[in-house]
């Protein structure tokens, strides 16, 4: 049995550093957001088409899994999965991936990051359209190609718990489609600024 101790105690040594290495992180947040220049509808008459816009915040729910690579000195670097929802009328949903870079600073359990996430945003308002004077009502649905900078801090609780005290992104939404005015229906690019805030608990495996 002996002449096995060796190779054991080699093994367990050159695995114990593989074993600290949190390669997994899953977080759940409190999420708001604020959106503006959403389009909302259109009030159409006999001369022109005029789009309605509007912008609003809505809140919800998130969360998301970073996999992450060995660090180099402070610095750990990973890639973003995340999606959050805000359900209702105004609301709206988001799901990004992305690059990030975290940072473990000396003496305070404090981890700053940032990241850059690109994917997709999805959003409900009620609808402004008045066609032949009569208001359409219901729930007008927008989807955008997105992307989003964020940045924020977690405070170390455990070994494997962190808070995340607050983070917060901005970035555009991009959608390109039909508009009618007065000289006609012509194709046109809208953008509306995004802006979120999150907090909430992080798990690490």
């Amino acid at each position: 049995m002996r002449r096995y101790a060796v190779p054991v105690l080699l093994t367990i040594v050159l695995c114990a550093p593989v074993a600290r290495t949190q390669i997994l992180s899953v977080y759940g947040t409190y999420s708001a957001a604020h959106f503006s220049s959403v389009e909302s509808g259109a009030v159409s008459t006999v001369s022109a088409t005029v789009v309605n816009y509007t912008s609003f915040w809505a809140s919800g729910v998130g969360g998301g899994v970073t996999f992450g690579f060995p660090p180099i000195g402070p610095v750990k670097i990973g890639f973003d999965v995340r999606g959050s929802t805000r359900k209702g009328t105004s609301g709206a949903d988001l799901a990004m991936v992305g690059p990030r870079v975290g940072f473990k600073l000396p003496i305070v359990p404090l981890k700053p990051y940032i990241q850059a996430s690109g994917g997709y945003i999805a959003t409900r308002t009620p609808d402004s359209s008045v066609y032949a004077g009569t208001p359409t009502g219901g729930t007008y649905n927008n989807q955008y190609i997105a992307y989003e900078v964020l940045g924020g801090v977690d405070y170390s609780v455990l070994r494997f718990i962190d808070l995340r005290l607050i983070e917060i992104g901005g970035g555009e939404g991009f959608s390109v489609g039909q508009v009618a005015n007065a000289s006609g229906v012509h194709t046109s690019s809208q953008r509306i600024p995004v802006l979120t805030i999150d907090t909430g608990i992080v798990v690490h495996f």
